[in-house]
């Protein structure tokens, strides 16, 4: 076995491998040359903006009631089709 001045080089490396990694990754050079370019957000003109009036949200509500409407009628007037076809 090693012995006691192995041990103490070990334990060394044991704590200051960490201490170093976080001097290196959390120090503000790394942040600046590294993270702030990451643009994670997307642009807010592309964003889903909801509605926020009561106006806004009944004439949404109308549409979304007309779309569903039609995508209904689609898939029956398309199964009336297929079963005129059997």
């Amino acid at each position: 076995m090693g012995g006691p001045n192995l041990e103490v080089v070990k334990f060394g490396i044991y704590v200051m491998f960490p201490i170093g990694w976080m001097l290196y990754f959390g120090g503000p050079e790394f942040f600046d040359r590294h993270v702030r370019n990451i643009n994670f957000w997307p642009k807010e003109e592309t964003t889903n903006k909801p509605p926020s009036t009561k106006q806004d949200i009944q004439s949404e509500l109308v549409r979304l009631k007309l779309e569903r409407e039609a995508r209904w009628r689609r898939r029956h007037e398309q199964q009336a089709q297929e079963q005129a076809q059997d």
